[in-house]
């Protein structure tokens, strides 16, 4: 074996190990005992493994509200992909489709927005949200969740689309189809696999977010669960096996949609690299 294909091996495994030992000292804290936490020096493997984190975070629904802070992430996050995809869906049909004017500008300044942080829509969303009366309300975190999801899941589903060969369109309209049967009845089944990894993205986007939802929503039984992680941290003690079993929970969906749509998702993903 060359010395290059070792060094490529070994860079890997690094990187791996690096990528993978924050979730592993996670799901290890998670199953120590309080006392345990704190010792010295820290160890991966616990010594008593206990569910006293669980528990804790499980039992003591009326402190920490963890089950309804997981089903208001659910919601959310289900809304975003919703509209997410309804958008994206029909503005990368669009764009693949449709020749018109100013068409490569719009495609510029979508991709543009990706290229600024989140944070910059905070203010001026908050302004809006407000003004509408959406402020403590999950429909308007959704509606600030779609505003920076739609512009890249627009820009994945145009990558599919651009896969699709333009003949079997004309196909279908020479079929008697017209432009929105075509789409929605042929064209649209053809991109399950790009629906799949674009919903996905936009699911984990508001699974995960946490700058908007603690600016948004102020009422501790509206948060979402990284709002509702981030409580457990105290201003001069933190339960750390508590904190580390919510983060695994959170963790848990994510890990449990990517492994039942795996072939899915990187089909989606690759699909849009190729042009046909």
């Amino acid at each position: 074996m060359s010395f290059k294909k070792i060094s490529i091996y070994i860079s890997v495994i690094i990187v791996c190990l690096l990528t993978i030992f924050p979730f592993l000292w996670i799901i290890s804290t998670s199953f120590k005992p309080a006392n345990e936490v704190y010792s010295f020096p820290p160890k991966l493997i616990p010594n008593n493994i206990t569910l006293e984190g669980y528990k804790t975070l499980l039992e003591t629904s009326s402190t920490f509200h963890f089950l309804k802070w997981t089903w208001n992430s659910f919601f959310v996050s289900f809304l975003t992909t919703i509209f997410s995809l309804f958008i994206a869906t029909l503005g990368g049909y669009g764009m693949s489709r449709f020749r018109f004017k100013g068409r490569l500008a719009i495609g510029y300044i979508i991709l543009l927005t990706q290229v600024l942080p989140g944070s910059l829509l905070v203010v001026p969303l908050y302004i809006i949200m407000n003004n509408l009366g959406l402020l403590n309300t999950h429909f308007g975190l959704m509606i600030a969740y779609t505003t920076f999801s739609v512009p890249f899941c627009t820009w994945m589903m145009k990558g599919f689309f651009d896969t699709i060969p333009k003949s079997i369109d004309q196909a279908a309209l020479i079929d008697g189809c017209n432009k929105f049967t075509s789409f929605f009845y042929v064209v649209l089944p053809l991109a399950k696999s790009g629906l799949v990894a674009t919903g996905i993205f936009s699911f984990i986007t508001g699974w995960n977010e946490y700058l908007f939802a603690s600016v948004f929503l102020k009422r501790y039984t509206m948060w979402t669960l990284p709002v509702g992680i981030s409580s457990f941290q105290g201003q001069y003690t933190t339960d750390w096996n508590v904190l580390m079993a919510g983060s695994a929970l959170i963790a848990l969906p994510v890990v449990v949609i990517f492994w039942l749509l795996q072939k899915q998702l990187v089909s989606g993903m690759t699909a849009g690299s190729v042009k046909q």
